[in-house]
């Protein structure tokens, strides 16, 4: 969509990349635990390959929604939307806003905006605290910015308030 100079660009925080070295740390750890059990002739119980199973799996998971999050970026136009994931592409015309649907989460709003063909999502700001500390923050800082833009740019009203969400759509 080749924004114009008016055109805004949004990222959102990004997080600590501390979950992702202990995880491939313990997917190291139990790898060279399960080696030495092999190598030494000493039998491997069934914990060994189940905890490497799901080491691993969460390692590769925590480290995609790392490289996703890292690649991700709403940008905003006079003509429209764009919003990019590294996996993910949609752009969307302002007048082919339908419907934008916001829900409460733990950790900021998940906010989905939506046309008749194309969906995508995004989280307000999150802070994560542990005994009163902040601990990290995720999401994107000037979210409530962005709804309030992608609103009033798609021409949107407010349908139905469903509990703390709300619904967006056109009249």
């Amino acid at each position: 969509m080749g924004l114009p100079a008016e055109g805004r660009e949004y990222r959102p925080e990004l997080i600590s990349r501390r979950g992702e070295l202990i995880a491939w740390t313990g997917v190291t750890a139990v790898s060279v635990v399960w080696l030495v059990l092999y190598l030494t002739n000493q039998r491997v119980i069934f914990v060994i390959p189940a905890m490497f199973a799901i080491l691993l799996i969460s390692a590769f998971l925590i480290s995609l929604g790392n490289w996703i999050d890292r690649r991700t970026v709403i940008r905003m136009g006079i003509d429209g939307v764009e919003f990019h994931n590294g996996i993910r592409k949609v752009r969307l015309e302002w007048q082919d806003v339908n419907e934008i649907h916001v829900a409460p989460s733990r950790w900021g709003n998940r906010v989905q905006v939506s046309s008749r063909s194309n969906t995508f999502a995004f989280h307000t700001l999150g802070e994560v605290r542990m005994h009163g500390e902040l601990k990290g923050r995720m999401g994107f800082e000037m979210g409530e910015e962005i709804l309030r833009q992608l609103v009033l740019k798609s021409g949107l009203q407010i349908v139905d308030r469903q509990g703390e969400g709300t619904y967006y759509a056109r009249l």
